[in-house]
């Protein structure tokens, strides 16, 4: 490769990096943090994280027609990375979740408003993003994903890909599939649940991105220990300086920034753990002995053995005590107020009931107590098998609709303690939007408040001592399905 054009290169990078640098001081950190790799494959430009992938001529030849297209695309790489686009890509029609990114990162390049880097040619940008935000309330990739997948047609898509690409993303691909398959953990320091299938949908997952070249059929590379550990490094580093921007932007940057509220918002989602809500409820399990077969410490050999010696008689038995974390006593609030609807009460309702069966989280003798409460105490629904479960959740009548009040729950909850009604409460889950009045004391047992609406989730005022968690869109998905 000729050393003449790297050097090239690394001056026009090194150009870049400085004058971006010198209007964005708040992302300083993060606009130099690429290793730069020359290639002579097909790929003309594609970054992991950390190695920024460049075709030299491609990057020469952009840079001499139109070195603000090269500029504006270096920051939309980068941006891939402060949001962290790379490394949540799991479980998401590939196509869809590359272009949602472009979209994402190409809305906040324009809220910056960097005059140097809005040309005539972006105007059809500008206006498929006026448009966007008017049916979708926030330009994140996942609400992108989300809108694009229910709502535009192939063909728009498909035209969509062409107007906001710029970098090649199968690299993405290789740490998600690798990590899926080795630890089934993806994401922003996900903890999915380890019993759930390990299946990629990336696997069959459709590129065709007209850009696309030809060896961007889905990546089949697994990644080596030493690979792997380098991209979760890289996650972890992404994350600490996508923090650092925003900690810059809320105190020093605001004022010189006009777009610092726009881009301090486009990162709050990426703070929250992301849990799977089967993984959530098993938050309130303990450990408890329940009858079962134990086939983890079962002795087949000498079973086998008795068989064969006694013809149909097992020198041992099967064990039958197992430790298992479990459920026994728990309480369902469900917000009843106006804005809560019904269907989504149900959904949710069905979800909770599916994980609780499915896997044996409740002891043989259980008590869930399913509460409705707007203002005020509505019905109180005592659970004790899952027939009646099933019955309650195919029969039930929202009863309420007015305003919303939280401390009549906790107040309730506490009579049923004070009267042995509840005697091992695990825990209260409440389903709300919550707009509402909080109870100002903690109380003894573990409480976590559940929403399903983010910017609802990012205003409420919830307290210090309870657990917030959001339901995200595609688990909202999994509930209606």
């Amino acid at each position: 490769m000729d050393q003449e054009l790297l050097d090239i290169c690394q001056q026009i990078f090194k150009n870049i990096i400085s004058q971006l640098t010198l209007h964005l001081r708040f992302m300083d950190l993060a606009l130099d943090q690429f290793t730069l790799v020359p290639q002579q494959k097909s790929i003309e430009i594609s970054c992991d994280g950390t190695y920024l992938y460049y075709h030299p001529l491609f990057v020469i030849k952009t840079y001499q027609h139109r070195p603000d297209g090269l500029t504006r695309g270096y920051l939309h790489i980068v941006l891939h990375a402060v949001f962290r686009h790379p490394f949540l890509s799991a479980h998401m029609q590939a196509s869809l979740w590359d272009l949602a990114c472009d979209i994402a990162v190409e809305n906040m390049i324009s809220e910056l408003k960097l005059a140097f880097l809005e040309k005539d040619e972006n105007q059809e940008k500008q206006r498929e993003l006026a448009a966007m935000k008017e049916k979708v309330d926030l330009l994140s990739a996942q609400k992108i994903y989300a809108y694009l997948r229910d709502q535009v047609d192939p063909d728009k898509v498909k035209w969509l890909k062409t107007l906001f690409y710029f970098d090649d993303h199968a690299c993405w691909y290789d740490f998600n599939q690798t990590v899926n398959r080795k630890s089934k953990l993806y994401g922003e320091e996900s903890k999915d649940d380890p019993g759930s299938s390990s299946d990629n949908e990336f696997e069959n997952a459709s590129h065709d991105n007209p850009h696309d070249s030809p060896n961007k059929e889905k990546s089949k590379r697994q990644l080596t220990a030493s690979e792997l550990q380098q991209l979760k490094n890289s996650q972890e580093k992404w994350r600490r300086i996508q923090e650092r921007i925003k900690t810059d932007l809320e105190t020093f940057s605001r004022d010189d920034q006009p777009a610092a509220s726009q881009l301090i918002q486009a990162l709050k989602p990426l703070k929250r753990e992301k849990y799977d809500y089967a993984t959530f409820l098993r938050k309130f399990m303990v450990q408890g002995e329940k009858v079962k077969l134990n086939d983890n410490d079962f002795d087949y050999i000498f079973y086998t053995y008795g068989l064969k010696l006694y013809h149909n008689m097992p020198l041992i038995e099967a064990l039958e005590q197992s430790e298992l974390a479990n459920l026994r006593d728990f309480v369902i609030a469900i917000d009843t107020s106006g804005s809560v609807s019904g269907p989504i009460v149900q959904s949710f309702l069905e979800k909770t009931y599916n994980i609780f069966k499915q896997r044996d989280h409740f002891f043989e003798r259980f008590n869930v107590h399913i509460i409705q409460c707007d203002a005020k105490i509505q019905e109180d629904m005592k659970i004790t098998t899952f027939d009646q479960f099933d019955k309650y959740i195919q029969q039930m009548e929202i009863k309420g609709l007015g305003g919303t009040d939280f401390r009549p729950v906790f107040s309730h909850v506490d009579e049923l303690l004070e009267k042995k009604e509840l005697t091992r409460l695990q825990g209260l889950i409440y389903f709300t939007d919550g707009d509402g009045i909080y109870p100002q004391y903690q109380p003894r047992y573990r409480t976590a408040f559940v929403f399903i609406d983010s910017k609802a989730y990012d205003q409420a005022k919830v307290p210090a001592w309870a657990i917030k968690y959001l339901i995200e869109d595609d688990e909202m998905e999994d509930f209606n399905a």
